[in-house]
């Protein structure tokens, strides 16, 4: 499916909307090492996460994909690569780094709940689709 800049402006903003309630997680359970590893590597706290997922732009958008977890097919992520300027334990200058962001928009009777099914250093170059 197709989506427009509006369409991905809207998700942007259900995002922030339930971001900014708190009404959202980013998973670290044991199949989301590479979240925890970015954590550690920047030393990244929640409350630079929560900000960071405020920031996300329509411009950091790149797709859509539908889940593939068992019982969870209905669902779509979507994905974005954010860049930042971070820096590593130890070292005096920062580095360009994009994030690879996944997250899922759980639809409830009044409002949205977010899960951040991933927040890690991309592993391959993000393609966007409106840059």
């Amino acid at each position: 499916m197709e989506y427009s800049k509006e369409d991905i402006e809207r998700i942007v903003q259900r995002i922030a909307f339930a971001v900014n309630r708190n009404d959202y997680t980013v998973e670290t359970n044991e199949n989301r090492q590479k979240n925890n590893d970015f954590r550690d590597k920047y030393g990244i706290k929640s409350e630079w996460l929560k900000n960071a997922l405020l920031d996300l732009r329509v411009d950091d958008f790149s797709a859509t994909v539908q889940n593939v977890k068992p019982g969870y097919e209905d669902e779509k992520l979507y994905i974005f690569g954010p860049k930042y300027q971070l820096y590593q334990a130890g070292e005096e200058s920062a580095e360009e780094v994009v994030a690879y962001v996944k997250v899922n928009i759980i639809e409830r009777s009044i409002d949205d709940y977010v899960v951040v099914v991933s927040f890690h250093e991309a592993e391959q170059a993000m393609d966007y689709a409106f840059k």
